[in-house]
């Protein structure tokens, strides 16, 4: 669950960034678009993770380890950056991702 809901907010924030390109209130137009595209792939690979999660495979794990571990010290930069209102359910997401793939790995 961790995994789909990460890769929806990828998704949103992919949205809002055309949003931005189409009124043309993005500073740079190809970073903005470098980042679109960072964020679909990241957001295709977690839509990968979440159905293998939901198949019982054994490859998913350490990704989610690796990519809820990541967005850490990712969450304590856009607290600093855009407030507590958006970094704390990013840093809250990560935290479950991580409890969740460790839980998880014990069951097995």
């Amino acid at each position: 669950m961790v995994c789909t809901i990460e890769a929806l907010a990828l998704l949103a924030l992919t949205l809002a960034y055309a949003v931005g390109m189409a009124r043309d209130a993005e500073e740079s137009l190809v970073r903005s678009l470098a980042s679109a595209a960072l964020f679909v792939v990241a957001a295709a690979l977690l839509v990968a993770m979440a159905r293998a999660w939901r198949a019982g495979a054994g490859w998913q794990r350490m990704a989610t380890l690796v990519v809820n571990a990541l967005l850490v010290p990712v969450s304590f930069s856009v607290i600093r950056g855009n407030g507590v209102l958006i970094g704390a359910p990013v840093l809250l997401v990560a935290v479950c991702g991580i409890v969740a793939a460790i839980a998880a790995g014990e069951q097995r």
